[in-house]
């Protein structure tokens, strides 16, 4: 899969989208996030290299609008529980589907293939949305149907772009003749970017598989159980290359940053 266009850098980005009030009271905001005892005013000063009159009204405003508190004691601003607030006022799991089905939608209809959005619970992948094929007959995973991870594309892609952590807990998990096979596999679907395999429990079904990313790493997989039929108007590896350019613009839609990805060769290769 190829990218078009010419990637803009963060520097070069920073530089034209800036908006100099916005980022003082991001840079109050993200230094008070870091600091739970919270700041006086001179210290936050200090803290960003500015001066008392580019911040004074930036964090007195903060404080008007509900981010942050003055202790009456010492002085000291804090950051309040709005953020927290607002960052629950909608629920990820709704975003991801909302955002997700219109796109599976695109995808079936594109590809004449079912396609399903799932999500690690546990050890389990749960299907939260899935589009059949427009096609008469043809495959289909039911939505909120759980599957065991280790018989998954979707439950591998996810952790595969999954902290170490999160692997090490899972394959720790594993018999330990099978734990090799299980790395390895990991690390071929990370440098791919995609898992491209038969599935485990329907033969004749090709798994295309390719991760779906938030703003806090990698959130779902989005999988097409591929099946040859007469009727059919693209191939698997054209199928799988609508899933992956489909797979990113939802990512990217919920908050992801390509760019700054480490994940961005094998995304986009």
């Amino acid at each position: 899969m190829t990218r078009q266009g010419k990637s803009i850098s963060a520097t070069d980005r920073k530089s034209k989208v800036a908006v100099p009030a916005v980022e003082k009271a991001l840079d109050v905001l993200e230094l008070l996030a870091r600091s739970p005892d919270g700041l006086t005013m001179n210290e936050i000063v200090d803290a960003l290299g500015r001066t008392m009159g580019e911040l004074y009204r930036v964090v007195v405003y903060l404080a008007e609008r509900g981010f942050l508190q003055q202790s009456s004691d010492t002085s000291r601003y804090a950051l309040t529980l709005k953020l927290f607030e607002l960052a629950h006022t909608h629920d990820p799991t709704e975003r991801l589907i909302a955002a997700g089905v219109p796109l599976l939608e695109r995808i079936a209809a594109a590809t004449r293939q079912s396609c399903h959005l799932g999500v690690l619970n546990r050890t389990n992948v749960l299907v939260l949305a899935s589009v059949p094929s427009p096609l008469p007959a043809g495959y289909s995973v039911r939505t909120g149907a759980l599957f065991p991870v280790d018989q998954t594309s979707s439950g591998h892609v996810i952790l595969a772009f999954s902290t170490a952590d999160i692997q090490e807990r899972y394959i720790g998990r594993l018999p330990k003749k099978e734990q090799s096979a299980v790395k390895a596999r990991l690390e071929r679907i990370r440098l791919n970017g995609f898992e491209d395999t038969p599935s485990t429990m329907i033969h004749g079904v090709r798994n295309l598989c390719v991760p779906v990313f938030d703003t806090r790493g990698v959130a779902a997989a989005i999988t097409s159980g591929f099946i040859e039929q007469r009727d059919a108007n693209t191939d698997a590896d054209a199928a799988l290359a609508t899933i992956r350019m489909t797979a990113l613009e939802l990512s990217q839609s919920l908050g992801f940053l390509l760019e700054t990805s480490p994940f961005e060769t094998p995304l986009t290769q």
